[in-house]
């Protein structure tokens, strides 16, 4: 019997060793991760005046983001139906995007990224793939409601060419154990040269550490040591899901820097200022969708070498996501 006990438990440790090598493993090749796709629009900027938008769809699934819930495949053919006509009407020449599905079971294998550039009439899309896994156990239980296999993360669209595509990994959680981090996905740092006529742009595309408020301010740290760099020489746009509210926020519950580490630059501004944002905090919130409380996404940028126009939360935009897209129009300064 002792036999038996022995033999049944080095099965189970065996597969349980196996499960895990092969879950946590890549499917893709990590050549692809940061690659660029033409699609059929031509090159074109009709104005001076350029507009860039911010927007974490949650893979489209709206409310039930990482919930535990049964979908169906018309959820995800619906809200990519309805971001396309909501962001057909304002014609943004930048996209940025966040948790946006390449190829993955939780969404029915849509490429969420391509078919929103080609529909949109972009010129070109530049992939930022931060969650590659064979097979993600989350959320816990029930398992039929597991993610399975993830193609992830992050990507700018572009009405004009893109010249480069960089990607900066960022630190793990500091405090989540190795098992956890094996199948968590990598918070990035996208960095795009875009060519505007005879000017480059560098757009950033950032989504930060969600759980951890000391590894979310280290990966702050991180992303303004990039802008600082590139800001030197060319117009920087940063954007994305900082998973953080203002420092001047009226109900937050714990202090933390990660905001205010790029507040404090006298060069850097911000798509919502402080006054403007304290006069309607309300208008401003960008999370959740089913009823807005707080500032996770924003738009930065070096103002020495840009000029804002104008700014806001595109509300309209309801429940296609939990997050609600940010959009900024702004000139070139010469």
């Amino acid at each position: 019997m002792k036999k038996v006990f022995l033999i049944t438990g080095i099965i189970i440790v065996s597969s349980f060793i196996i499960f895990y090598f092969w879950a946590s493993s890549s499917f893709h090749n990590s050549e692809n991760y940061n690659k660029v796709v033409s699609y059929a629009s031509e090159y074109k900027i009709n104005s001076d005046t350029l507009s860039v938008l911010t927007y974490n769809i949650g893979y489209l699934s709206g409310m039930t983001n990482n919930l535990p819930v049964d979908r169906k495949e018309s959820l995800f053919s619906a809200n990519l139906s309805k971001s396309t006509s909501l962001l057909r009407e304002y014609n943004f020449d930048f996209i940025g995007l966040q948790e946006v599905d390449f190829g993955a079971s939780r969404s029915f294998n849509y490429n969420q990224f391509d078919s929103l550039g080609i529909h949109l009439g972009f010129h070109q899309g530049a992939y930022a793939v931060n969650w590659d896994k064979s097979y993600v156990p989350f959320p816990y239980f029930p398992i039929k409601n597991h993610f399975g296999k993830i193609y992830s993360g992050q990507g700018v669209l572009s009405k004009t060419q893109i010249i480069t595509n960089d990607l900066v990994v960022l630190s793990k959680p500091i405090s989540a154990p190795f098992y956890y981090n094996a199948f968590y996905l990598d918070r990035i740092l996208q960095i795009n040269k875009i060519q505007i006529g005879l000017d480059t742009l560098i757009i950033m595309n950032v989504h930060l550490e969600a759980f951890d408020k000391e590894t979310r301010e280290l990966q702050a740290e991180k992303v303004l040591t990039e802008f600082n760099r590139w800001s030197k020489d060319y117009p920087v746009i940063l954007m994305g899901d900082f998973n953080s509210c203002p420092p001047f926020a009226s109900d937050i519950i714990e202090q933390e820097k990660t905001i205010e580490i790029f507040l404090n630059s006298p060069l850097i501004s911000e798509a919502i200022s402080k006054d403007r944002y304290l006069q309607n905090e309300s208008r401003y919130f960008t999370f959740d969708t089913a009823e807005p409380y707080e500032r996770l996404d924003y738009i930065f940028y070096n103002n020495n070498k840009i000029q804002k126009i104008d700014s806001d939360v595109l509300r309209e935009a309801k429940d296609i996501s939990d997050h609600l897209p940010v959009w900024m129009a702004f000139t070139l300064i010469e």
